[in-house]
């Protein structure tokens, strides 16, 4: 599954041969088809969960430890760049790949909904913690996921995280307005 979800990440779902992520893998062929009987689709499934939960594990980690709105915005930001910059700039964002390649699969597609769903939740009720008025709160939460989503393939495209950390600084600043207004 790991090697699903980052070959994923790299090339998108229709990028990613099941064979290709068998040789990734260094595995058996039939192993694919003894734990992913639904065939590709089960393994992207899971890997995207497996890959989007393992960031953000280390998101929600930082929301809970953040004093203020700007280190629950940086707690959002960080397990990305780390990510851009571990990898080289070739990892995005596992469910923005799968939806950008999902178009045939409807079981992909809604994953892909409910985990960024799942994680505009989670980003409205950091918002909401720290000021964000509850009148504005999805839509900003929105806005945020939109942002960061669209930042990392500008950070991909530029090999540099300048696109992310000035995403990061525009909502910072235009957030913290926002929960300072509704205070």
């Amino acid at each position: 599954m790991r090697s699903a979800g980052e070959l994923v990440r790299e090339r998108g779902v229709h990028g990613t041969g099941l064979r290709q992520i068998v040789a990734h893998a260094d595995g058996p062929r039939g192993s694919l088809q003894r734990y992913f009987p639904g065939g590709k689709t089960q393994l992207i499934t899971e890997a995207i969960n497996l890959a989007a939960a393992e960031v953000w594990d280390d998101t929600e980690s930082g929301l809970v430890e953040a004093a203020n709105l700007t280190d629950a915005i940086d707690a959002i930001f960080a397990p990305w760049r780390q990510l851009l910059v571990d990898s080289n700039f070739t990892l995005g964002c596992p469910i923005a790949a799968t939806v950008e390649d999902a178009s045939g699969d409807d079981q992909l597609r809604q994953e892909a909904r409910a985990l960024l769903a799942q994680m505009q939740d989670s980003v409205r009720d950091a918002l909401i913690r720290f000021g964000v008025p509850k009148s504005t709160a999805d839509d900003d939460a929105s806005v945020l996921v939109a942002a960061l989503e669209g930042a990392l393939i500008l950070s991909r495209a530029d090999g540099s995280t300048q696109p992310l950390d000035t995403m990061q600084r525009f909502l910072t600043t235009s957030l913290t307005q926002s929960a300072t207004a509704g205070a």
